[in-house]
C-alpha cells in the first residue's frame, strides 16, 4: 500500500520532469549547432535578420533550457532537506536563467510569424514569467518560505509552456492536416502561422490555471491539517 501511495506521489513529478528533460534538450539541440539550417519554421528568419536579435533567441533558448531542466529538482523535497545549499545554487541558477530568458524573449518577440497576436503572448508571457520570478525571489529573501513555493509553481507553470507548446503545437497541426487542402490551399506553412498564433496563448494559459489549481488544493491541506492538530491539541487540554 504505501508503495502504491509513494508511486501514485512520485508519478506526476517523474512523468513533468520526464517531459522538462526530453523538450530541453530537441528544443536546445538546433541552437546548440549555432547552424541557422537547423532552426525550426518559427525560428528560420532570425539567421537573417540583426545580430542582436540572432543573440537574443540563442540566449532565449539556452536560458530558457536550463530553466526548464532545473525546474523540476527545485520541488523535490529530499533535496530541499537534504542538500539546502545544492537548492539554493539551483535556484540561484534558475531565476537567473528565468531573468535572461524573460529580457531575450521582448527582443525575439517582434515581428513574429504569428503576427501580432503571437507577439503579444509571448510578450505576456515573459512578462509574467519575470514578475513571477521576482516575487519568488523577494519571498524567499524575505523568509516567506510558503509564499516563495507558491510563486515558484507559478513560475514554472510558465517555464514549463516550452513543453506544452511543442505538445499543443503537434496536436493542432495533426487535427489541422485534413484541412489542409480545403483551408488552406495546400499550404502548410499557412496551416502552420495560424496554428502557432493559438498555441503561443494554449502553451501557457492552461498551466498558469493549473498552477493556481494546485496551490489552492495545498492551501486547504494545511489548513484541514493546522485545524486537525488545533482540535487535537484542544482534546488533550480538555483531558
Amino acid at each position: 500500500m504505501n508503495r502504491t501511495k509513494s508511486f501514485k506521489k512520485q508519478f506526476p513529478w517523474g512523468l513533468m520532469a520526464f517531459f522538462a528533460i526530453g523538450v530541453a534538450i530537441a528544443a536546445v539541440a538546433p541552437y546548440a549547432s549555432f547552424n541557422p539550417a537547423n532552426f525550426n519554421n518559427a525560428t528560420a528568419r532570425f539567421a537573417d535578420e540583426t545580430p542582436l536579435r540572432l543573440a537574443g533567441l540563442y540566449v532565449h533558448a539556452f536560458s530558457g533550457g536550463i530553466a526548464l531542466i532545473i525546474g523540476p529538482f527545485q520541488f523535490l523535497g529530499r533535496l530541499r532537506q537534504r542538500k539546502p545549499t545544492l537548492h539554493r545554487w539551483m535556484g540561484r541558477v534558475y531565476l537567473t536563467c528565468i531573468l535572461l530568458g524573460g529580457l531575450s524573449a521582448f527582443l525575439i518577440a517582434p515581428g513574429m510569424i504569428s503576427g501580432m497576436v503571437g507577439e503579444f503572448g509571448l510578450i505576456l508571457l515573459a512578462t509574467l514569467w519575470l514578475w513571477t520570478g521576482w516575487n519568488a525571489y523577494r519571498n524567499i529573501r524575505a523568509g516567506n518560505v510558503e509564499i516563495h513555493r507558491e510563486w515558484m509553481t507559478r513560475n514554472y507553470a510558465l517555464t514549463f509552456a516550452a513543453v506544452t507548446l511543442r505538445l499543443w503545437l503537434g496536436l493542432l497541426i495533426f487535427s489541422q492536416i485534413p484541412f489542409l487542402e480545403s483551408r488552406y490551399a495546400g499550404d502548410f506553412d499557412a496551416l502552420f502561422v495560424e496554428v502557432y498564433r493559438v498555441v503561443m496563448w494554449l502553451a501557457w494559459v492552461p498551466n498558469l490555471i493549473a498552477a493556481e489549481m494546485i496551490i489552492q488544493r495545498r492551501r486547504e491541506t494545511a489548513q484541514k491539517s493546522l485545524d486537525a492538530n488545533r482540535t487535537a491539541e484542544l482534546a488533550t487540554g480538555t483531558d
